[in-house]
This record gives C-alpha cells, sequence and structure tokens, in this order.
C-alpha cells in the first residue's frame, strides 16, 4: 500500500507569536516526515514567516508560506491551502495549539488498517492553559445526534482529500462555523467518520483580560454554530426547534412529535408495569424522534430516589457485560462531555421505558428469545444499528423504576458473547476507551 502523504494547513490571524512558535515547533516534531505544512499568514507583519524558518530552512520543501491578500476569513484561507494541497488527506491546525508527535502516525494507522475509505478521523484533545496541559476531552465515536447538539469533534480534523472531491470546499459565506458546516454537510454524504481515542490534540486557551471582549467572542461563535444548525435541519426538511443556553454550552434540538396518537401502528411503547413515567407529553417527545427516518429505538433518563442518575441507557465492555451509564451521578447536571442533559447516540437504553420503531421490530422479528434481561435488549439494540438505524437517548423524558429487576444468567451471557463475539471485541462505539469501565463510568480517575 502507498505511503499516505498529509498536507497540515495551519491559518494564521491576530497571532501570538509566542504560541504560533510552539504550533510550528509540535509539526516538525512530527515522527514522520511525510507530509507538508502549508501557512496562510492573513497577518499584517511578516514575522511568521521568519519564525517558521527557525524548524524548516529554505531547503525543505515541506514548508509553504501563503501570504493572503484578501482578508476574509478561515473558510477562504483553507480553501487556498487546498488549491495548493497534494497530501492525501488535509489537517487542520489551530495557531496556537499543538500536536502530539505520533499525531500523524496515528491518523496512518487508522487509514492503513482499514479497506474502507475514511473521509474524517478526529482524536481527543485536552487544554493548554500556560504550560500545563489539563481538562481531558475523552469523546465518543461519531455521534450523529450530539453532533447536532454540540460540535463535540472540534476543529482537528484530518479529511481526504477525495472528499473535497464529493462535497466540495468550505463555505467562505460562514464564519467561526466553518468547520461544523463542513461536519453536517457531510452527513447528507454518508461520510466514513472515525475517531482516535487519544490525546493528539492540545488546543491553547488564551486568556483575555476584557471579560466583556471575550464573552462577545464566545458568543459570536455559539450564534455561528446555532443558525448553522439551523440551516441543515431547514434543508434536510426536519421539524425542529432549536432551543439555545444562556451559557453558551450546547444548543438543544426538539423534533415535533404532535398528532402521535394518529400513528399508534408506527411504534410499539415499551412500558413495565413499575415504571412511572415523570415528564408530561413523554410519548409526544419521543415519538418526535421515532418519526426522524434512521432512528429505530429512543429510550429515555431513568432516575432513583430524590435527585440521582439510574441510568441514561447503558454501556458494554468486551466481555458482553452492561453498565448503567452515570449511575449515582446527579440528576440535574450536564455529566462528563454532557452525556445527562443531551440527547444522543447511544448503544442500548432502557426497555422499562421506551418506544420502537413498530415496521423495524416486525422485520428484526422482535426479541431474541433465547436471552434474557438486559442480553436481549443489548441484542435487539445492536441489530437495530446493524440494520442502520440509530438507538437514541433522550434525557427530557425521566422515569423511575420501583421495583427495577435485571434478569439475566450465565448461559444467556454466554449466548450474546457467541453472537456478537467480534462485535464486542470492539468495544462500545459510545464510550472511551480512555474511561474507566463499570459502574464508575464517565467521569476522571
Amino acid at each position: 500500500m502507498p505511503k499516505v502523504r498529509f498536507t497540515i494547513l495551519l491559518y494564521a490571524n491576530q497571532t501570538d507569536a509566542y504560541y504560533y512558535r510552539e504550533a510550528v515547533e509540535s509539526v516538525a516534531k512530527q515522527d514522520r516526515d511525510d507530509y507538508e505544512l502549508i501557512i496562510l499568514d492573513d497577518n499584517d507583519s511578516t514575522i511568521l514567516d521568519r519564525i517558521a524558518g527557525e524548524f524548516y530552512p529554505s531547503s525543505d520543501q515541506r514548508l509553504q508560506y501563503k501570504r493572503l491578500k484578501k482578508h476574509i476569513g478561515r473558510a477562504y484561507a483553507y480553501n487556498i491551502g487546498l488549491h495548493f494541497a497534494s497530501g492525501d488527506y488535509i489537517v487542520t491546525l489551530g495557531q496556537h495549539d499543538r500536536i502530539s508527535s505520533n499525531a500523524l502516525s496515528l491518523f496512518a494507522s487508522e487509514i492503513d488498517k482499514t479497506e474502507t475509505p475514511i473521509d474524517i478521523i478526529y482524536t481527543d484533545q485536552d487544554e493548554l492553559v500556560g504550560d500545563y496541559r489539563m481538562n481531558p476531552h475523552f469523546k465518543c465515536g461519531f455521534n450523529k445526534e450530539l453532533l447536532l447538539q454540540d460540535n463535540y469533534i472540534g476543529e482537528f480534523l484530518c479529511i481526504s482529500n477525495r472528499t473535497f472531491r464529493k462535497m466540495s470546499t468550505f463555505r467562505e459565506d460562514i464564519q467561526e462555523a466553518d468547520l461544523y458546516e463542513f461536519l453536517l454537510r457531510g452527513l447528507d454524504h454518508e461520510l466514513e467518520i472515525r475517531h482516535i481515542a487519544s490525546l493528539a490534540y492540545h488546543r491553547r486557551m488564551i486568556q483575555v483580560a476584557d471579560q466583556n471582549v471575550y464573552r462577545k467572542m464566545i458568543k459570536e461563535s455559539y450564534d455561528a454554530h446555532v443558525k448553522t444548525v439551523k440551516a441543515y435541519l431547514r434543508r434536510t426538511g426536519v421539524i425542529a426547534e432549536v432551543k439555545t443556553d444562556p451559557r453558551y454550552r450546547y444548543w438543544k434540538v426538539n423534533y415535533f412529535g404532535d398528532n402521535y396518537t394518529a400513528h399508534r401502528r408506527e411504534y410499539i411503547l415499551l412500558r413495565e408495569k413499575d415504571v412511572h413515567v415523570k415528564t408530561k407529553k413523554a410519548q409526544e417527545i419521543l415519538y418526535g424522534y421515532l418519526k426522524q427516518p434512521d432512528i429505530g429505538v429512543v429510550g429515555v433518563r431513568f432516575k432513583e430516589g430524590f435527585s440521582k442518575i439510574d441510568n441514561c441507557g447503558f454501556i458494554f465492555d468486551k466481555r458482553g457485560e452492561i453498565y448503567p451509564a452515570c449511575n449515582g451521578k446527579q440528576l440535574y447536571t450536564d455529566g462528563y462531555e454532557n452525556r445527562i442533559v443531551l440527547a444522543q447516540d447511544v448503544s442500548m437504553v432502557d426497555f422499562g421505558y421506551c418506544m420502537l420503531d413498530a415496521a423495524l421490530y416486525q422485520k428484526l422479528r422482535g426479541l431474541d428469545t433465547s436471552l434474557q434481561g438486559r442480553d436481549a435488549v443489548l441484542d435487539y439494540c445492536l441489530r437495530v444499528q446493524r440494520a442502520g438505524y440509530r438507538v437514541v437517548y433522550v434525557p427530557d423524558v425521566i422515569a423511575v423504576h420501583h421495583h427495577k429487576e435485571t434478569v439475566s444468567t450465565m448461559l444467556s451471557n454466554a449466548r450474546l458473547l457467541e453472537k456478537w463475539h467480534a462485535k464486542l471485541a470492539e468495544g462500545d462505539p459510545y464510550y472511551n476507551e480512555n474511561l474507566p469501565m463499570g459502574l464508575d463510568n464517565y467521569q476522571l480517575w
């Protein structure tokens, strides 16, 4: 297989020379040299050219320095970079950020190990505050529902050059959310998007002395992202409401499930006799999700006691053991990476109260009666996903078990392992392997 080559695009505007030097140095220290670095300088001075020369002498053809004449934003600059790029994959790097020395090797390994062409790769990241790395963001695998409410993927992307031929380039009329718009547009093209569970990207957090200026910067970026997701929903014909957050943490997409009673044949509502639903219009909320054409199962947030989480769906390990997500955490908190508060794709939900697509249930012939308890539920959810549908956790509906029972047997678990050995060996795609597995999940040690 030919060795993959990368083009790194670094857009520079209002640049801090000290942190920019660190960014360029992190590229120069890569453990492989089959790349090119294209610096897209949108500043007034020429100091960045001289700094890059400290690491790349004039004889080193891996460096291209482009001084931009039109000062119209990052998307325009990236498109200029794409015109000169010779790499098989394009990597976007923030001007003050750093990448680990093996970042390109991680990308290359992911590309080489699969026969399926990969369109986009993203990694975990942490934050640089001064000289310190902190706040690791251990992300989940590609998660459409979560992406519609939070750009959890971030801005360190490795994108196949072939993908631009399918999708065209970045939208230059969109500021502050150009990469997010590209990701959402990719949903229309059913891109192959992969996640690498490694802290390969270190995002610089620059302190802004004037808090009014800082808040304005955050709001402009936030508003651009909200505008982008609204445009996506309109373009795809999805009827939904986008609710903003006063602290600019995320936004919530609420689908309309009006007149759900007239569509009873379209869904199956499962509710165990010991379950009490705390949320008004619960069925209407769930049906709003289920009527989306690619969703096959919708589950809810279960609580225990007065203010604790029972589960936000479930995660599984490579042995087929199943654990309640966020068990014991505070009910009305965001949770790690917003796991509690945002609707998102998951591997399994609680069948104590959930809604299923009726036609899909019939097509899959229901639950496997050779399995018991949670094993049967996980098996059904995995079959739903194998059929091309999503399983979605919806936090806006809260329910409680009064007499919870989870009946399973060693024989049932052995049957589950036999049936899904290869899938289970890959691990839960919606849970990061760097986080603890077991009941103490979704937390940092």
